[in-house]
């Protein structure tokens, strides 16, 4: 299940590893794809496919992580990041500003506090990045997005 989206998953089927929407677990097609027989899809050295609305295109820079390979990618994250520039008519403005790295991951990606109003945070859910209050830590919602 990818994290903060219980509707996209990756499985292994026939001879690959396919990444798409839970009501095709376990066949043999998804969005993203990678024909391979190795039993994790991190060992693949196989290049991966995309489909791109009609057929499938190579991606031969998409790649799998796992173990240690993952935790330097996380590690990666800026320890803090602004969130800037002019909002239509000014809006929210005041929950744009500077984000300061949390400790916890959630659902799988950095997240961040607001410097200044704790009540503010900045995450990963489903498809997009999130700014909202505390309290939508984790959904696929917030006050900007």
């Amino acid at each position: 299940t990818k994290a903060g989206d219980d509707g996209i998953m990756l499985w292994h089927a026939g001879e690959g590893w396919f990444v798409g929407p839970a009501a095709n677990l376990g066949q043999a097609r998804g969005r993203v794809s990678v024909i391979d027989g190795c039993l994790r899809p991190e060992a693949s050295t196989v290049t991966w496919d995309v489909q791109d609305g009609t057929a499938f295109v190579n991606a031969p820079e998409l790649r799998c992580l796992a173990g240690d390979a993952l935790a330097a990618e996380i590690a990666k994250a800026a320890p803090q990041i602004a969130l800037v520039g002019p909002t239509p008519q000014n809006l929210l403005a005041s929950k744009l500003g500077v984000f300061l790295k949390r400790g916890e991951l959630v659902n799988g990606y950095p997240s961040y506090t607001k410097a200044g109003d704790d009540g503010i945070m900045l995450w990963h859910a489903g498809e997009g990045w999130f700014v909202g209050p505390a309290a939508n830590l984790g959904q696929a919602r917030g006050r900007v997005s």
